[in-house]
């Protein structure tokens, strides 16, 4: 069990154990709100002052083995010893890949480990209970490993957790961090306390949907329009725009789409970041990595692009 690649030997009363941790540790983060010195959780919204140094993965879906290397190339046990170090990941980590239950056994093991500067956020394939779609295996793959049983895990245990997921991070004055984009926000009043209508996306399914599913897009005639995935919208740049001017950031981090790793829209005010490379054989994958220095000179003298690192 001290061995975070042991997941692979996991009982299913070792799993339910570890996921039923992880959610205490939400519940409690939500419950106390301030996280460290530099971090406060509520709910589905989490808030932090620019971290020393900033680690952002994209979707995993699976592939364990892009995960291990991404992790053993920031060595990650030594850089979250410092707890002004921040580690997130966007969220979508299973389906697709064969190792979905690793990858979030193996998270889980970090998350106990260093509870205050390691986070994940929900992806859509996180919500699948509240948002169905076609291209979803993981109780299948449970099934698979624990037969009947497996069922009883994801109802009674994943489910919850994947519930205990914080849905959107703010940086102060550098990034919103998503898994699938902004929602199309186009009162104003909202973002004079838009903070607390964050905090509680659970009883918000519209926005939640948004928050999980929606992409940019180029748009010169229109603000948004609805999405081909069925679910979720396409925003334009006048939502990134509003959003980045409201909340005193400077670029979107997301993940959701697959890509070269990385891509670019709304004149780089938004980033996708994709991490997984075995399910996506035609793409590539990367992470992003950037200290408070560079952070804090993002748009004057320094270019986002130099601190993403492909896999």
């Amino acid at each position: 069990m001290d061995d975070l690649l042991s997941v692979f030997d996991y009982t299913i009363e070792e799993s339910r154990k570890l996921f039923e941790n992880i959610t205490s540790i939400h519940n409690d983060q939500n419950l106390q709100g301030f996280i460290s010195d530099i971090g406060m959780s509520s709910g589905d919204y989490l808030n932090f002052q620019i971290p020393d140094n900033l680690v952002v993965v994209g979707d995993l879906h699976g592939d364990f083995t892009t995960l291990k290397k991404i992790m053993n190339e920031i060595n990650y046990e030594e850089y979250l010893r410092t707890e002004s170090n921040m580690l997130i990941f966007l969220g979508d980590y299973v389906d697709r890949g064969k190792y979905s239950l690793e990858v979030l056994l193996f998270l889980c093991g970090i998350k106990s480990l260093f509870p205050n500067n390691m986070f994940m956020l929900r992806g859509n394939h996180e919500a699948y209970h509240r948002f169905p779609f076609s291209a979803f295996d993981f109780p299948r793959d449970l099934q698979k490993r624990f037969g009947g049983f497996g069922q009883t895990l994801y109802a009674n245990t994943i489910v919850p957790f994947f519930d205990s997921l914080s849905s959107i991070c703010e940086i102060n004055g550098f990034g919103l961090l998503v898994h699938g984009g902004l929602p199309i926000i186009e009162d104003i009043e909202f973002f004079r306390n838009y903070k607390f209508r964050l905090s509680d996306l659970k009883s918000d399914e519209a926005l939640l949907e948004e928050v999980l599913w929606n992409d940019p897009k180029e748009f010169t005639d229109r603000n948004w329009q609805a999405s081909n995935r069925g679910l979720g919208k396409y925003f334009g740049m006048n939502i990134t725009k509003n959003w980045l001017n409201h909340t005193n950031t400077k670029l979107v981090i997301r993940g959701h789409e697959p890509c070269m790793g990385y891509k670019f829209n709304h004149d780089n005010r938004v980033m996708t970041l994709f991490s997984s490379k075995d399910p996506y054989p035609k793409f590539e994958s990367a992470y992003l990595e950037i200290s408070k220095k560079q952070m804090e000179a993002l748009n004057l003298t320094l270019d986002i692009k130099e601190f993403v690192h492909g896999i």
